[in-house]
């Protein structure tokens, strides 16, 4: 992966079970989990309702990072990212007017010319109130959730996380990005995304082989740097089963989708780190799609990432892109199934590579991030005027549908 740059860093307080929580601000120095009779994992736990043992509930021994100010439901934000729109207010969740963008190529550094700002909507947006800010450090705005979960929306970032380089990805900025991984050995097998409690969108070409044995793979959610300690420990799910797309073809990976079913049920609004991404029935023509994954940092290389690595690519109409890829090996017949099949990139060092298979390409549309594609296949990686291809997630949205409502 090449990518860019950026890093924020804001203070990050206590998120609830499945919702955020009002009530005024107790000290610091007061923490009311260290009493039994006020831990919400004790009722809510989902983990009390299966035979897991301790090692495996990521609810277990659970503490929260330091910066939180515990009993509230208020964040300590950097000061301007609780935005005032609408009459309230809105945590800026993608760095807008915050960060500095710089893409990477291999000619160098590359200066947007111009960045687009996008304002959270109050239909959909985390709602928020701004409080008093003595309980925030001195240049901080203290910022109030008021409203119930929604997908596609990135939390403000978290205290304490390390500073990103150049290609990774900041702490908690791909919340709904998911590793499949072998259940016993936790060998890396897929990405994929969250779309919802139970389900894990992610390409069949990856998965097919673990059709009848879903119960050797498991899910790993809010992870980062791969061995590496983070602010917020990521949590593992068990699949239970596994579908693919009745048409999946092997060999050309047209219908490469799958779907995997994970349990328990994954807790929302627990975690900043774990969000679910939306979906959309039209496909988002946004100025602003990203792709993240640990694949290999450039074709050829036999060594994948530790940390998350993010990289921002165009959409690519089909026209284009099928004009593109007839100039490589595939030849001037080839010809790229519209129904299947998107593209993005196309620009010299901005492209997903081997071993992201399953990423999301991600679209900002609005004020949520949507699911607009995954990592499939290339021809090399980075190269210019070659697009990445991805599966066309939008044209898959009925499958999707009719799989995750079957028992």
């Amino acid at each position: 992966m090449f990518v860019n740059k950026f890093a924020i860093l804001v203070i990050l307080v206590k998120f609830s079970e499945s919702q955020f929580y009002f009530g005024t601000t107790p000290s610091p120095s007061y923490n009311p989990y260290q009493y039994t009779a006020y831990n919400p994992y004790t009722t809510y736990n989902p983990y009390n309702q299966y035979p897991y043992n301790n090692q495996y509930n990521p609810y277990y021994n659970y503490s929260f990072p330091s910066g939180i100010v515990t009993g509230s439901q208020c964040i300590c934000v950097t000061s301007g990212s609780c935005n005032r729109a609408n009459g309230s207010f809105f945590v800026t969740t993608d760095g807008s007017g915050l960060i500095d963008i710089r893409l990477l190529n291999s000619g160098g550094y590359y200066s947007s010319s111009s960045t687009s700002v996008y304002t959270t909507p109050a239909s959909t947006g985390i709602t928020l109130s701004v409080s008093s800010q003595s309980s925030c450090q001195s240049g901080l705005d203290l910022c109030c959730v008021s409203s119930s979960y929604t997908c596609g929306v990135r939390f403000p970032p978290v205290v304490g996380a390390a500073t990103t380089v150049t290609g990774q990805a900041p702490y908690g900025s791909f919340p709904w990005f998911a590793l499949i991984l072998q259940q016993s050995t936790s060998t890396y097998v897929a990405s994929g995304v969250l779309i919802d409690q139970r389900h894990v969108l992610t390409v069949a070409h990856k998965i097919s082989t673990y059709a009848s044995t879903p119960y050797s793979l498991k899910v790993r959610l809010g992870e980062w740097t791969i061995g590496g300690s983070k602010p917020i420990n990521f949590m593992e799910f068990n699949v239970i089963r596994a579908f693919t797309h009745y048409a999946f073809n092997p060999n050309s990976l047209v219908n490469s989708m799958a779907i995997l079913r994970v349990s328990p049920d994954v807790p929302l609004g627990l975690t900043p780190t774990i969000a679910t991404a939306c979906l959309s029935t039209t496909l988002i023509r946004s100025a602003r799609c990203w792709v993240a994954g640990y694949g290999q940092g450039a074709f050829g290389s036999t060594s994948t990432q530790s940390i998350l690595q993010q990289v921002e690519v165009p959409l690519v109409d089909q026209t284009t892109c099928q004009n593109q890829l007839r100039t490589t090996r595939l030849g001037t017949g080839f010809i790229l199934d519209p129904t299947s099949f998107l593209c993005a990139g196309g620009i010299s060092g901005r492209d997903a590579c081997t071993g992201d298979g399953g990423s999301g390409l991600m679209c900002h549309n609005n004020g949520q991030w949507y699911v607009v594609g995954l990592v499939a296949w290339g021809i090399g990686c980075g190269a210019q005027s070659i697009p990445g291809v991805y599966m066309n997630v939008t044209n898959y949205i009925s499958w999707i549908q009719s799989t995750t409502v079957q028992a």
